[in-house]
Order: structure tokens, then sequence, then C-alpha cells
């Protein structure tokens, strides 16, 4: 409880500090295996995993994801997904500011239009809560996330569906709701922990933690809403940023390489958003302090 509150706390916080409206895992784990064991064993799978899954999501997801999500399940049968704990310094509150608001718009915004599963389009799968998209999920995953909805069942069921073919998929989800509150706990409590987790890895621990909270936050947000690959042209910045940038943890030469992502949009119905977001990212990571 005293979690949750910490946690609405955040969010209402950042969002208000930035003008916004307030936002307040079939062969078993031995049970004495030890904890930090099974930590890095969690770390290794989705270093191996995640590059996958964001090549999937960056061309033909809609075969692919619904295969590398069998095999997330198949090794979280192993090694299973844990549940979270709050963390609520992993980034600054005016980068969570900025994700909330990228994802939602503001709690108004969210309760007029998100509380019901939404398909966003391109390669993402059915998407609920702030930009949870459970075609990226495991079902194990995506249970443990949503325990404390009624409905958790029926979004386990969308696991692995992504592209055009969870549009239908989300008619039957109509009824489902999501409140604000719930939304919000989920955001703090596992997916933005994933997300920092999984930045950190991408960039490298050593030179992602000796950046400024800010900076951190912004590539946390990059990775929220591109995924952490480096391979392929379209991820030249990725690697800039990591391979040249960070060793010097210079903040600046991460602002320009983030806003020259705006290259993959410019001209499609993408820019203006991507494009948006890319800029708040740039200007944030140049005010770290």
């Amino acid at each position: 409880m005293i979690a949750r509150r910490v946690l609405a706390g955040l969010l209402v916080v950042a969002l208000t500090a930035c003008g916004q409206d307030p936002v307040a895992a079939s062969v078993p784990v031995p049970a004495d295996a030890p904890a930090a064991a099974l930590a890095e064993a969690r770390s290794e799978v989705g270093d191996v995993v995640a590059p996958v899954v964001q090549s999937a999501q960056e061309s033909t997801a809609g075969a692919v994801m619904p295969v590398v999500v069998a095999l997330q399940e198949a090794v979280q049968q192993v090694v299973p997904p844990a549940a979270s704990a709050p963390q609520v310094s992993l980034i600054s509150p005016a980068a969570v500011a900025l994700i909330v608001r990228w994802e939602v718009g503001s709690q108004a915004l969210y309760t007029r239009r998100y509380e019901a599963p939404i398909w966003p389009g391109g390669a993402s799968g059915v998407t609920w809560g702030i930009g949870y998209d459970g075609g990226h999920q495991t079902r194990q995953q995506i249970g443990l996330d949503w325990s404390a909805l009624a409905a958790t069942s029926r979004l386990q069921a969308t696991a692995g569906i992504t592209g055009p073919a969870a549009q239908p998929v989300v008619r039957d989800l109509r009824d489902v709701r999501v409140s604000f509150g719930l939304a919000s706990d989920v955001f703090g409590v596992a997916s933005l922990p994933r997300y920092h987790a999984s930045a950190r890895r991408a960039f490298g621990a050593d030179g992602f933690d000796a950046l400024p909270a800010d900076a951190r936050g912004a590539l946390v947000s990059v990775v929220y809403n591109r995924g952490a690959s480096m391979t392929g042209p379209a991820r030249t910045e990725m690697r800039a940023i990591r391979d040249v940038c960070l060793p010097g943890a210079d903040v600046h030469c991460i602002a320009g390489q983030i806003r020259q992502m705006c290259r993959l949009w410019r001209g499609t119905n993408l820019e203006a958003g991507l494009c948006g977001r890319r800029e708040d990212e740039a200007g944030l990571t140049e005010r770290a302090r």
C-alpha cells in the first residue's frame, strides 16, 4: 500500500511539474535457488531475446512475434518472471512525466480514450494501460503484471498477436476497463523497471549509470517507444549513442543523435508524433545536470 502511494505521488508530481494533468513470468525452479542466480539468469535471457523481439517489431512482426513469444514462454517455464518491486528512483520525475505524457497524454485524456484496450496500428499488439503492449509480452508476464484485474485471463490471450491481426482482438475486449490508478501502478512497478533494465543493458551499464537522471530517463523513453535493438540501418543513432556519446557522458552528443532519429519518420503520418517525442527527449537530455 505504501509503495502504491509513493508511485502515485511520483506520477502526480512529475506531470504537474511539466504543466500536465496529474498522473498519479513445466520445469520447476528449485525452491532453494539463490535469488541472485535467478536474477542473473533472467537478465541473460533478456539480453538474448530482446534484440530478436525488437527486430521483429520493425520487420515481419506479425509472423515472427508469435514464435518469439512462444520462445519466451518456454524460457519462463524454466526461469519464471519475477514480481517487480517498486523502484521509484530509477529515472527523474521529469523523465517519468515525458514518457507518460507521450503514451497517454494526461489522466483526463486516458479516461476518455485509453481505459479500454486499443490497437495503435503498425507492428503493435493490443495495448492498454500506459503503453502496455500485450502482443510483445508472454501470457505469464501479463498474468503477473495485471493480476489485480478481473479480466486478466482475457488480456493474456493477446500475447504474441501483433500487427493487423490484433485489430479484431481489440473488438472482443471493448468491455474491458483498466482504471488509471491500476495503469499507473503497473507502469511504475512493472513496465518502467523493465524498460530501464533493457536500456541499461543495451547502452552499457557503465556509461548509462554515469549519466544524469534526466538523460538516463530520456534514453529509457527512447527504448520504451522504439525498443532496445542495436541492429540494422534504423539503429545507426542508437549505436552512436552507445559507442560515441556515452564513453564521454556527452549529453549534447546524445541529444543530437536522438534528434537525428527523426529521419526515419520524416514525410510519414508518424512524423509529428514521433519527431515531437524525440525533440522532447533531446531537450530533456541536454538540460540534464
